[in-house]
Parts: structure tokens; C-alpha cells; sequence
């Protein structure tokens, strides 16, 4: 049963390989960053995702602003993707919770750690 399986999956990976490119992220985000972006990304498409990543950096000051703003406020300058209230919850929780657990909006130092430990910090 499994090899079967295996064996689908080896198939449609192949499959939407040759239909779809990935995509590679800039390589100068930080790591908070990079979560607030999946924060925008999710359910959404790329273009939409780096609208809406960019208008938030536009419209805010710095992290800390869009940490203590209220998340219709942080929606409608979401408003181009899919369930930007939605989108704008997950950004503004992702905030308070980093700030929260180090005081600051940095967590480079979770590359210097292995997979695991950093998956666990995060």
C-alpha cells in the first residue's frame, strides 16, 4: 500500500514540476520577515502576498506599530488578498508572540541552531 502511494506522489511531484516554477524568496528578508510574508501568504498568491507585504512596510512605521494596531486597521492595507482580516490576525500574533518571548523583533539567532531546536523556538 504504501510503495502505491509512494509511488503516486514520485508521479504528481514530476508532474507539477514540469507546470509550475518555484519560486525563490529574496534573499535580503529576515527571518521575521520571512514569517510575517508566510503570514501574508497563506491561502493567497505570490503577487498578492508581496502587494500586501510591501503596502505593510509602507504604511507602518516599523513592527512595533503594526504590533499595536488593531487587525482591521493592518487588513485594509491587506485588502489585496485572500481574507486579509484573516492574514492581518495571523501577522499581528506572530508579532506579539515574538516580542513577547524576546523582548525585540530579531530572531536571526534562530539560524545559528539546528532544525529542530529552531522549529521548537519558533
Amino acid at each position: 500500500m504504501s510503495t502505491n502511494r509512494t509511488a503516486l506522489l514520485t508521479k504528481a511531484h514530476k508532474v507539477l514540476k514540469k507546470h509550475y516554477k518555484p519560486i525563490a524568496p529574496p534573499a535580503e528578508r529576515t527571518v521575521l520577515e520571512h514569517l510575517l510574508y508566510a503570514c501574508c501568504l497563506e491561502n493567497s498568491r505570490f503577487e498578492a502576498a508581496d502587494e500586501a507585504f510591501a503596502r505593510l512596510k509602507e504604511l507602518f512605521f516599523d513592527l512595533n506599530e503594526i504590533r499595536v494596531t488593531t487587525v482591521t486597521e493592518i487588513s485594509e492595507g491587506m485588502s489585496g488578498i485572500a481574507d486579509a482580516s484573516a492574514a492581518a490576525q495571523r501577522v499581528k500574533r506572530a508579532l506579539q508572540s515574538v516580542f513577547e518571548t524576546n523582548y525585540t523583533f530579531d530572531l536571526e539567532s534562530l539560524k545559528r541552531k539546528n532544525i529542530g531546536k529552531a522549529e521548537k523556538d519558533l
